[in-house]
This record gives C-alpha cells, structure tokens and sequence, in this order.
C-alpha cells in the first residue's frame, strides 16, 4: 500500500513524501525494491539499540574510488566485458550540478548523459526533452545502452565512439563504485590512475534516547484518514531528527524552547552509526536483511546525491531549490511489518 503524504497540488513546485507500509514476508517485497532501485547514495544511518550494526555495515560497506575518465572510455569493449557484464557499476561525475552542468552516470549497464541545449545539439545522439529544466528544452537526457556497444562493427557503436570523441572528450573525474552483483560488496577496480576512497563512518550513542511506539494504524490499517497521515509525519520527522542525533529526541533539549515534542516516547539507550561516501544500493539491501533476521526493531534513513540524474527507477532527478531524494524506514521485525518514506524535491519525477 502506497499513498502521497501531501498530496501534491502544482506538479513542479511541491515536493513529495511518499509513504508505503510492506508486510516483511510478502512475495512484492516493496521495501526490498525502494532500496535496490535507488542507485546513487552517499549517506546512510542506522538507529537501533544493537551494539553490532557498525560491524554489519563493515560487512558490505567499502572503498570506492575517484578517477579521471574519458566518456568514451566507459564504451570501450574491454571495460565493458571487465567491468559492466561482471559486476555493478556506478559511476557519478564530481563536482557539477545537475541544474547548471552537463552532468554524467552510469547505472549499471546504462550511461546517463544530462546536458544544456549547446551540448546536445552539437552531441548529434537522440535524446529527449528533460522534464525539469529552467526554461523547457533548455536540458536534454541521453541515455546510451553500454551492452549495444560490445561490437565496434556495429553503426551503433561507431556513432557513439565518434560522437563523444568529438565533442565530450575532456577527461572527467567520477565518483565510481564497483560493488558484487549479488552482496554490493566492493570488487576491485584495476583502472590506471584511479584513487581508492574509504567512507567516513560515525558511531553515537544516545542513552535515553526518546523514541516513539510505532503507531498501531500504521501497522495495520490501509485507511489514510488525517490521524493516519498525521502520525506517519510524525515517524519520518523523528527519524531524521534520531539520525542527526538532535537534541529534540535525545531528551537534552529544553521544552521550553524546543518546538518538537516526540509522540508518546519510551526512553531507550541507541546508537546512531552513518556511513558516508558512494555506497551500493544491493550491499544497503544486505546490511538491512541481517538485522530484520535479529529480529529488533531499527531505523534507516538513507540519502542520495542532490546532483545525480536518476532517482528511483530510473525517474529524472533535476534540483530547482531542492535536489531531495532520500528515503526512511521503519523496521518492526516482531510484527514483519516495515514503514518506508521516500522524499523528493519537486523536480524529480519519480511518482
């Protein structure tokens, strides 16, 4: 079960909170499916009372690289057959954005190519229209097949090479990850000139922490009546608030001074552990499947990059006054339910 919270009225200028309440043994695995099809991430946080989950994200979670590239290289057929058919490869340029800039990806076997209308027209490879730019048809996306260039014979393939070597061969620096396609582990990345990164992780602990009981109807009720919509607020608020250990939940703030008043708390000791860099969507799926098997309740919230091209399904991501995509969930083991929140900034189109 699915539902907008609020409901957006003008399509361009609202952003979006997406709420969807998925049974932890149903066949749909929905909040399985948030988390593999969300690409580009660059934060998470884990809210729970276990003192092991820094271990677990250790587990999956590692180094990634930084490395100058040209876009042809990437339609190489040796990097190809090395890299793309192997394994999973993410790749996000540095330090451009993605409302200004010509901006490129690779999500898995596809390489995303978002630039301004000079570069297209001059590019020559069919594109569309982007859906979120300043002034429309001011922004265009291309995305390119990278298995349909295995075969430098094919017309394909050629026009492709040519293209970018034509007009986008400046060397670019990229953001790159190569993680296993089964656990999201990191494989090794034996490109010349590449410089390994390793994610900056952080433990707290926050004694007495203030965490509120999961509402019942969120559990298990359907009906989004405005108690329904008002209590998963309420939820999402508090897991960003836990994930930056704030004040407000971490039962220090002054009520006096303080607007926000956790519902209905229970004092628990947690511990806050966040990982930062470019982490794999599958090796964010592994850490989560280990800790809904120790059966205790946990929380996550989970950003992505405000500059990538792609959020959730492929859906184009631009920024406008906010490049949000991030999500938040709510595991409740011992009633196999979990609580997913997926946010994003008015110009992304995922629906």
């Amino acid at each position: 079960m699915s539902s907008h919270i609020p409901l957006p009225k003008e399509k361009h200028n609202k952003s979006k909170l997406f709420v969807t309440r998925s049974h932890l043994l149903s066949k749909k695995h929905e909040h399985s499916k948030l988390i593999q099809t969300h690409p580009f991430n660059h934060q998470i946080s884990i809210i729970s009372q276990s003192t092991t989950v820094r271990e677990t994200l250790a587990k999956y979670i590692g180094p990634y690289y930084n490395v100058t590239l040209k876009l042809s290289d990437f339609i190489d057929p040796a990097f190809i057959s090395n890299y793309i058919k192997r394994n999973t490869l993410i790749a996000l340029s540095s330090n451009r954005y993605i409302d200004a800039d010509d901006v490129f990806a690779i999500d898995g076997q596809k390489l995303i190519l978002s630039v301004g209308k000079d570069t297209y027209e001059t590019l020559g490879l069919v594109g569309k229209s982007a859906q979120f730019p300043v002034e429309r048809g001011s922004r265009f996306v291309v995305e390119i097949d990278l298995l349909d260039c295995m075969d430098p014979a094919k017309k394909y393939y050629q026009r492709v090479h040519n293209r970018l070597n034509a007009v986008l061969n400046e060397p670019v620096e990229f953001l790159v990850g190569y993680f296993d396609k089964n656990t999201g582990t990191p494989v090794t990345f034996d490109i010349p000139g590449a410089t390994i990164v390793t994610p900056q992780v952080d433990t707290r602990s926050v004694p007495n922490m203030l965490v509120p009981n999961v509402p019942e109807c969120l559990i298990s009720t359907n009906e989004q009546t405005d108690t329904w919509a008002e209590h998963a607020h309420e939820l999402f608020e508090w897991i960003g608030l836990a994930a930056s250990c704030s004040q407000a939940v971490a039962g220090t703030s002054d009520e006096q001074t303080s607007a926000y008043t956790v519902p209905e708390p229970t004092s628990k000791d947690m511990h806050v552990v966040t990982v930062r860099g470019l982490l794999s969507a599958t090796a964010i799926h592994s850490v989560i499947n280990e800790l809904v098997a120790a059966h205790t309740e946990f929380y996550v919230c989970v950003w992505g990059f405000d500059d990538a091209p792609v959020s959730w399904n492929s859906s184009e991501h631009n920024f406008y006054v906010s490049g949000e995509n991030m999500y938040a969930q709510a595991y409740v083991p011992h009633k196999n339910c979990c609580l997913s929140f997926q946010a994003c900034g008015p110009w992304d189109a995922f629906s």
